[in-house]
C-alpha cells in the first residue's frame, strides 16, 4: 500500500470533513492502516489520535469523516481530466473509516510508478532501477563495521554473515539516500601477530632471515593457509612450552615499538630486529589482503585500502565521493589507530585524566557495568594496548574524520558484551553520539552433523569450514544441474559458468538474508539449491521467468499484428481478478518494506517481501491457466504483461539489493 499511501491521503485533505477537521496529508498517511479482513475495506484509517485533540469520541470522528463521502461524485466530475480517484466509498466502523478503493485506479498508480522509477527492461538496465528509493536519509551519515577478518586466516564460513548482512544493509540504506561508509576492520594487531612471527622464525629460518636483510618479501610465495596452521601449531605448543608465550609477546613487543619509532620518525633508531619483524607483519597483511579480495570477488562485494592511495580511486574519491563510497567499502586494520592515527593513546590519556579509568593490577581499565563484570582494558599489564582500546579509537576516528550520524557493527551476537562495554565507555568519556553506536547482531550458521543434528559450524574432518569451499560446492552444484535439466544452455560455456556463478553464490546468500538475522540458519544444501520454495535459485527462475513471459508476447504480437510493445500500453481495467489486485498491493508494498528493513537494520523485511510477491505471483500464473498469461484476448495479454514487467522489475531491484547477480537465463 505505500505507494499508495501519498494519492490516497492527499484524496482525503480535499475533502471537506477533512479540511473541517484540520486533517493535513501528513496526519492522515500516518494513521493508514489494511483492516483485518478483506471484506472490511481496502483500506482503513484509525480515528483514534484526531478524535483525542478535537476532545470528541473516535466512533463520533469517525462518523463525521465518513460524510465526506457524499461528494465523491461531484469530485469525480470536477476532476475529469486529471488521474482517476482511489476512493471509491467510505464507511465508519467503530473508532475507523474503512474506504474501498478503485482497483483500476490503484493498480495503474502501481505499475505507472514501478515503470517510472525502473527504465529499461535488460538486465543491464537493472541498476538504474529505484523503485523504493527515498530521500529519508538525504543529509546523513551510516558508517556500517562488516566482514572484518584477522589476516593471516583465510575467510570461514562464518564471515558470509557479517559479509553478506552487511553489504545487504549499505544497498538498502543507500537505497535510501543515506550516505553509507562501509569499513572492513581488519584484525591485524595485537599479541596473536607476535605469536605468528614467533611461530614463523622457528618453523621457517629463512623468512627471519630475508627479513632481517631488508627483503620486502621476506614469506616468499606463502600462502594464507600456511600462515593460519603456522599460528595454529605455535599455538598448540605453547600449551606444552610457556617460555613461547614470552617468545610471542616479545616480537610484537618489538614490531610495536618499531611502529611508533616509525610514526615519530625514528625509524633508524628502532633497531633491525622490529623493522624485521614490520616486514614480515607487512608481507602477512598484503598476502592476506590479495586472498580477501578473491573471495569478495565471488561475493560481488568490493574493499580499497584506507587511505587511498591508488590514482584512479583517488581521482574518483576526489571528484565523485558519493560514488566512490557506493562502489568501495574500506580497509582499516586496527594498526592505523596505532601507526597512522594515534587515537589510542589519545583515548587512554583522556581516560587518565578524567578519572574515567583506573589502575588495576598493572592494568588501566574502565568499569563500564560495575566492578563485578570485567572491565574494558586500555592498557595491559605488559604496557600493550588492547583490542577494546582500538575498537574505542576506531568509533572515534569515524564519528570524526566521516562525520558517521550512526556507527554499526555487524558483529555476530556473541559479541553483545563488548560492545554494550564499548558504547557505555563512549559516554563516560563525554562522547553523547555513542547513543547513535548500534550493534547489528546475528545467529550462527549450523550444519547437519552425522547424527542428523543441528551444530555450529566449526569443524569438518577436525578444520574450519572455508568459504570458498562452501561457494564451490554450491557452484558446482548449480554447474550440474544446468547439465542435466538445461541443454541448450550447457552448450554456451561461458553463459552457462556465469548462470553457475550467480545462481549458486545467489543460492547461499539468500539462504542468509531471508531468514531474520537474529536467527540462526540451517545450512541444507537440499532446501539452498531447490528451484522451489522460498530459496535463491527459485527467486532468480522467478525472475527469469518473467522476462520470458516479454518474450513469448512479442512473438504472439508478432503474429497477431498487436504490436511487439503493445504491452506498455496495457489497461490496469483489464486486471479484475481478485489475485492480480493481491499482487498489485505487494509490489505497492515494497517500497515500505525496504524502509523497514534500512531503520532496523534487518534485509530479511525486504527478502520476505520479495518471496511473497514471488509466491503470489506464482498462485496468479496457475490460477490464470485456462485464460493464459499471453492468450487470445489481446487487451487483457497487454495488461497481464504489464503486470508480469513490473514483477520482475521489483524482484530484480530487491535481489540487486540483497548482493545477487540477476540472470536472463537459467
Amino acid at each position: 500500500m505505500d505507494v499508495l499511501r501519498q494519492p490516497i491521503a492527499e484524496e482525503l485533505a480535499a475533502w471537506e470533513s477533512f479540511k473541517a477537521a484540520g486533517l493535513g496529508v501528513d496526519a492522515i498517511k500516518a494513521q493508514l492502516v489494511r483492516p483485518p479482513k478483506r471484506d472490511m475495506g481496502d483500506v482503513a484509517l484509525g480515528c483514534f489520535v484526531f478524535a483525542k485533540n478535537a476532545g470528541i469520541k473516535p466512533n463520533e470522528m469517525a462518523l463525521k469523516l465518513a460524510a465526506g463521502s457524499s461528494q465523491l461524485a461531484v469530485r469525480e466530475q470536477q476532476t475529469a481530466n486529471r488521474e482517476p480517484r482511489i476512493i471509491e466509498s467510505a464507511t465508519a466502523a467503530g473508532p475507523y473509516v474503512n474506504f474501498k478503493l478503485s482497483r483500476a485506479a490503484c493498480i495503474g498508480r502501481v505499475l505507472s510508478e514501478i515503470e517510472r522509477t525502473c527504465p529499461g527492461n535488460s538486465i543491464d538496465d537493472a541498476p538504474l532501477w529505484s523503485f523504493g528509493a527515498s530521500e529519508e536519509g538525504r543529509g546523513k551519515t551510516l558508517v556500517l563495521d562488516f566482514s572484518s577478518p584477522n589476516i593471516a586466516k583465510p575467510l570461514a564460513v562464518h564471515h558470509l554473515r557479517s559479509t553478506m548482512i552487511g553489504y545487504a544493509i549499505k544497498k538498502i540504506r543507500e537505497s535510501q539516500s543515506w550516505r553509507v561508509v562501509g569499513i572492513n576492520h581488519l584484525g591485524d594487531w595485537g599479541t596473536g601477530f607476535g605469536k605468528l612471527i614467533a611461530g614463523l622464525k622457528k618453523y621457517f629460518p629463512e623468512v627471519g632471515q630475508r627479513a632481517l636483510a631488508g627483503d620486502a618479501r621476506p614469506l616468499g610465495d606463502m600462502t594464507v593457509q600456511v600462515l593460519n596452521e603456522t599460528y595454529q601449531r605455535f599455538n598448540r605448543e605453547i600449551k606444552e612450552n610457556e617460555e613461547l608465550e614470552a617468545a610471542g609477546k616479545h616480537e610484537f613487543a618489538l614490531l610495536e615499538r618499531y611502529i611508533e619509532a616509525l610514526a615519530a620518525d625514528k625509524a633508524h633508531e628502532a633497531g633491525a630486529a622490529g623493522k624485521a619483524n614490520f616486514l614480515i607483519w607487512e608481507h602477512a597483511r598484503g598476502v592476506s589482503l590479495a586472498e580477501f579480495e578473491r573471495m569478495y570477488a565471488h561475493l560481488g562485494v568490493s574493499f580499497h585500502v584506507w587511505p587511498v592511495l591508488d590514482l584512479h580511486r583517488k581521482r574518483v574519491f576526489t571528484d565523485e565521493p558519493a560514488r566512490f563510497y557506493r562502489e568501495n567499502g574500506l580497509y582499516i586494520g586496527e594498526s592505523y589507530y596505532v601507526t597512522a592515527e594515534d587515537l589510542c593513546r589519545r583515548i587512554i590519556a583522556d581516560a587518565v585524566d578524567s578519572k574515567v579509568a583506573e589502575e588495576s593490577e598493572g592494568a588501566i581499565v574502565i568499569y563500564t557495568h560495575g566492578k563485578d563484570q570485567p572491565p574494558v582494558i586500555l592498557v595491559k599489564n605488559d604496557g600493550a594496548t588492547a583490542y577494546h582500546t582500538r575498537d574505542l579509537a576506531s568509533a572515534l576516528y569515524r564519528r570524526r574524520h566521516f562525520n558517521g550520524d550512526e556507527l554499526a557493527y555487524v558483529v555476530g551476537g556473541e559479541q553483545r558484551l563488548h560492545f554494550a562495554q564499548m558504547f557505555k565507555a563512549l559516554e563516560m568519556l563525554g562522547h553523547d553520539w555513542a547513543k547513535g553506536c548500534r550493534h547489528i547482531d546475528f545467529g550462527l550458521v549450523l550444519f547437519k552433523t552425522a547424527d542428523g543434528k543441528w551444530a555450529k559450524a566449526a569443524t569438518r574432518a577436525g578444520r574450519v569450514i572455508l568459504l570458498e569451499h562452501l561457494l564451490d560446492e554450491s557452484v558446482d552444484a548449480v554447474r550440474g544441474i544446468i547439465k542435466e535439466k538445461n541443454a541448450d544452455l550447457a552448450q554456451d560455456a561461458q553463459q552457462a559458468e556465469r548462470v553457475a556463478q550467480a545462481v549458486g553464490v545467489g543460492a547461499v546468500i539468500f539462504n542468509d538474508l531471508k531468514n531474520g538475522r537474529r536467527n540462526d540458519i540451517k545450512f541444507d544444501w537440499d532446501e539452498i539449491l531447490n528451484f522451489t520454495g522460498e530459496t535463491g535459485p527459485y527467486m532468480l527462475m522467478q525472475f527469469v521467468r518473467m522476462g520470458s513471459v516479454t518474450e513469448k508476447f512479442h512473438e504472439a504480437a508478432q503474429q497477431k499484428a498487436w504490436g511487439a510493445h503493445s504491452w506498455q500500453q496495457g489497461d490496469a481495467a483489464k486486471l479484475a481478478r481478485d489475485d492480480e489486485w493481491e499482487l498489485a498491493l505487494l509490489l505497492a508494498n515494497f517500497p515500505e518494506a525496504l524502509r523497514r528493513a534500512s531503520a532496523e537494520y534487518e534485509p530479511s523485511l525486504a527478502a520476505r517481501q520479495l518471496i511473497d510477491i514471488a509466491a503470489q505471483t506464482s498462485s496468479w500464473w496457475t490460477n490464470t491457466k485456462d485464460t493464459r498469461i499471453v492468450g487470445e484476448d489481446a487487451e487483457l495479454s497487454k495488461a497481464r504483461v504489464r503486470l508480469v514487467n513490473a514483477v520482475r522489475k521489483v524482484l530484480g531491484r530487491g535481489l540487486l539489493l540483497l548482493g545477487m547477480t540477476l540472470v536472463e537465463r537459467m
